[in-house]
């Protein structure tokens, strides 16, 4: 990682090549998106928006090349550029300007809400615009007849209410996951450790942990579930606050030395027990930012050594 990161920092051209090919590359292997996007966030933040505005304008053009040549369609991946790199730029130079983690996550979070807010104002029904993108997705890729077995129909109506927050939400963890990279990287480069410590310590502001609840209460309680707007934005609050208690584990598992068996436990839990799992953990996130565990624990360890 270090060996890598280091090379795409030895100039423009090696950033742009790394961003370029990892994108094009994105279109097979879509995690490559993560990688293209972080070295974007990279370049930003460890030289400046002059450098990363050089970069990010290069890269675009490269891949609208590659587009060209090989798929006949440099407008679709100029886009595909624009929309994966331009946050990624913005992300970079805010961390870049206030080296804090959480101001650059919590940019992202009201991005990730701007796109649920223009799905609304640009769609006269998303559940509808969704409804219709789902069902064509399925008929290009199964047979009519596994389509009436699983009674997809149902499974369309039910995805489609709920996809104007998923795709923000979705998009929000993808950014942060290419944000939290780029800082890895800027780490092993400048200060080995440093990532770690920040991850560890991560808290989100308190209107967040004002912002939640209500979105819960009236998003989700008082509608009975179904599909409106402040759902939708809620599904992002669940999302934020999956990180903050993943950073509250991190740090646990840190303060008290334990084994890391812990944290494979816990991961294993966000995957394979899904929702339920990102639930529970969400919710210990959010009971952190009232009650600072970490704070807690360190305190008690103070305690205990100093008897």
């Amino acid at each position: 990682m270090k060996a890598f990161a280091s090379w795409v920092m030895k100039g423009r051209m090696q950033a742009v090549i790394a961003a370029s090919v990892s994108a094009i590359l994105a279109l097979l292997v879509t995690p490559l998106g993560l990688i293209s996007a972080a070295v974007i966030t990279l370049t930003v933040l460890r030289q400046g928006w002059r450098e990363g505005a050089l970069v990010l304008s290069t890269s675009l053009a490269v891949v609208a090349a590659f587009g060209g040549l090989l798929f006949q369609m440099p407008l679709a991946t100029l886009l595909m550029g624009i929309i994966l790199w331009l946050p990624a730029a913005l992300l970079g130079g805010v961390l870049g300007q206030t080296g804090i983690l959480r101001k650059a996550i919590e940019v992202a979070v009201i991005a990730a809400a701007a796109i649920v807010v223009f799905q609304y104002v640009l769609l006269d029904d998303p559940a509808a615009f969704w409804a219709e993108a789902l069902n064509t997705f399925l008929v290009e890729r199964i047979d009519a007849e596994t389509l009436d077995a699983a009674s997809a129909g149902q499974l369309v109506s039910l995805m489609a209410g709920w996809m104007a927050g998923g795709v923000a939400a979705t998009w929000f963890l993808g950014a942060v996951a290419s944000l939290l990279l780029a800082r890895y990287w800027a780490s092993l480069i400048d200060r080995p450790g440093a990532f770690g410590a920040e991850f560890r310590a991560l808290r989100f502001g308190r209107w967040l942990l004002l912002v939640v609840p209500v979105l819960l209460v009236a998003g989700v309680l008082m509608t009975g579930g179904e599909p409106n707007f402040m759902g939708q934005l809620y599904l992002i609050g669940m999302v934020v606050f999956t990180i903050q208690g993943l950073s509250v584990a991190h740090g646990l598992v840190a303060e008290f030395g334990a084994s890391s068996t812990w944290l494979v436990g816990l991961y294993l839990l966000l995957i394979l027990v899904a929702p339920q799992g990102a639930g529970a953990i969400a919710l210990a996130g959010y009971a952190d930012g009232w009650l600072d565990f970490r704070a807690r624990a360190r305190a008690r360890r103070s305690g205990a050594g100093g008897k």
